[in-house]
């Protein structure tokens, strides 16, 4: 994955938790064209970079605490 790509799905993902619109991770990761593995690991690295985003099973999307 290029870097701008991969910049682009950081953002999409940070757009969609803060409307709690992901779904689970599966659906999320089939939503941007990428594992499940790899979405974990851009999930952990939107955490790196100081956002508090959490998944929540309850209503099932990831969403980010402000």
């Amino acid at each position: 994955m290029k870097f701008y790509e991969y910049q682009e799905k950081l953002i999409r993902i940070q757009e969609l938790a803060k409307r709690n619109a992901t779904g689970s991770p599966k659906e999320l990761a089939e939503r941007i064209n990428v594992s499940e593995r790899t979405l974990f690991r851009l999930v952990q690295n939107i955490k790196e970079q100081g956002v508090e985003i959490e998944y929540c099973r309850k209503i099932s999307t990831y969403f980010i605490n402000n």
